[in-house]
């Protein structure tokens, strides 16, 4: 039975009706006899702890996930997922909607089937997890969905993390300069508006240039909190600072080691970290937070960033020599309303992915793929993603113009920067629309006009009194 009171990612089915401490089990975990019997497992084997933290990944995991235990143990599940050679876009889905497990793929197109199980521990304590990965039947789990009777181009579905987007004839342009440049070791600036599919191309670059087999590091430097930022990204030694990890912890950057560093949302860089940053792009050396010692990292650098980074060097919020550094080729990737022709190819391979494994396949009616062809799309190419995945929620075989959000079937509303406003507009809404949709609209319209007034993610948050990861996942959640 599932408790209701543990976050999504918790709630799975209970496999044994032993519970014993999350002391002891912790323990336990430490001794080399369990590592010993886990290591010869065939299945690989990921523990975590109440807190969602790795403590412990057998020989397989190991493999599969291209980490080792002491990079992997201490991360937590979030991290751990970013890191692997593996994409955990479909499990996590899967976790946040109840569920328990999901297929995750290699870049290799391997296949697993990855489960979750808690672990009972003693009743007021959060329970450690288990996750168990295994290989299935490749010739079912690797299905090519089909456009008609045309089988669809394989490297547009191998990878979820891409999204498929990069296979737009306007983006595959672009990324084509790109990967001239990535392999002749020259860095690239990706740049647009949020949601125009950066990370996507930054991907489809660093596996074009035949780096498939090497690390790929997304760092999405808006999410990390200032104090920590240069520990998350150069990494620490044990005893550096209270609350550091008993073994020290890898960097990002060292963590990227031989692939590549995609710095996403670079303007959000805090200042004093620049220097330390813009060093390591010169010499290609880091140095661990309480490390006296400085170590060699060869990396090639991906950056991205929506805002004006020119105007922000001539404010002095951003280092003019970092600048330069970064933006050997900057890229411009143009919003989706500047390259309309590809909505009907995006709309269809969209589609094809929900019914790689659905039932019943789900259709478009004639007003629905009429609106999808007419709107804007103000949020680019993620909410044209985010539409097709509350189509695929709300829809049984056909998705109908009722389906879509109301912004597409309204004309739309000029915005007030006056809080008032933004609440009339919440008030207005049908008695249809969920309680918690229009509270995260709320909040969404606030941390927007946050954001255009102070000018920065970083700034606004600091304006609003909240961390700026949590600025961030608010407004990717809309």
């Amino acid at each position: 039975m599932k408790d209701k009171n543990l976050p999504p990612t918790m709630q799975m089915g209970m496999r044994s009706s032993v519970n014993v401490s999350s002391e002891m089990l912790a323990a336990l975990l430490e001794t080399p006899a369990l590592h010993a019997l886990l290591d010869s497992f065939g299945e690989a084997l990921i523990v975590t702890d109440g807190e969602g933290r790795v403590r412990f990944l057998n020989l397989v995991a190991e493999r599969i996930n291209r980490l080792s235990r002491q990079q992997a143990v201490g991360l937590s599940e979030s991290e751990f997922f970013q890191r692997s050679a593996l994409n955990y876009d479909d499990l996590q889905t899967a976790l946040n909607r109840g569920g328990n497990s999901a297929l995750t793929r290699s870049r290799e197109g391997r296949v697993l089937l990855s489960s979750t199980h808690v672990v009972p521990t003693g009743a007021y304590e959060k329970p450690f997890r288990m996750l168990t990965q295994k290989d299935v039947d490749s010739g079912q789990a690797q299905r090519r969905p089909t456009l008609g009777s045309r089988p669809l181009e394989p490297q547009g579905l191998r990878d979820p993390q891409d999204n498929a987007l990069h296979l737009s004839p306007r983006l595959s342009a672009i990324a084509d300069t790109g990967v001239r440049a990535f392999r002749r070791r020259a860095r690239l600036l990706l740049l647009g508006e949020p949601g125009v599919g950066k990370t996507a191309i930054a991907r489809h670059i660093h596996r074009a240039a035949g780096w498939g087999d090497r690390p790929f590091i997304h760092v999405n430097c808006g999410s990390i909190p200032e104090s920590l930022f240069e520990s998350e990204m150069f990494g620490y030694e044990r005893g550096a600072f209270t609350g550091a990890l008993q073994g020290g912890k890898q960097g990002y950057i060292e963590a990227a080691s031989g692939g590549t560093l995609f710095l996403d949302e670079i303007g959000e860089i805090p200042l004093h970290v620049q220097a330390k940053l813009l060093k390591f792009l010169e010499d290609s050396t880091i140095q661990s937070v309480g490390s006296p010692l400085s170590k060699t990292v060869q990396v090639q650098v991906i950056a991205a960033t929506n805002k004006d980074l020119r105007q922000l060097v001539d404010s002095g919020e951003f280092r003019a020599d970092l600048y330069y550094r970064l933006a050997v080729l900057p890229v411009e990737i143009p919003p989706l309303r500047e390259h309309r022709d590809d909505l009907p190819f995006l709309i269809d391979i969209l589609l094809s992915r929900i019914n790689g494994d659905r039932e019943p396949s789900l259709s478009l009616s004639a007003g629905c793929r009429k609106r999808l062809l007419a709107y804007d799309y103000p949020g680019n190419i993620r909410e044209l993603v985010n539409i097709f995945e509350r189509l695929a929620v709300l829809a049984d075989d056909e998705a109908q113009e009722q389906h879509l959000p109301r912004e597409m079937l309204d004309p739309p509303r000029p915005l007030s920067r006056r809080q008032p406003a933004v609440l009339d507009e919440i008030s207005d809404e049908s008695p249809e629309q969920n309680l918690k949709l229009q509270v995260q609209h709320f909040e969404r319209q606030i941390i927007l006009q946050a954001v255009d007034v102070c000018g920065s993610k970083r700034k606004a948050a600091q304006h609003l009194g909240i961390d700026i990861g949590t600025l961030i996942r608010k407004l990717q959640r809309d």
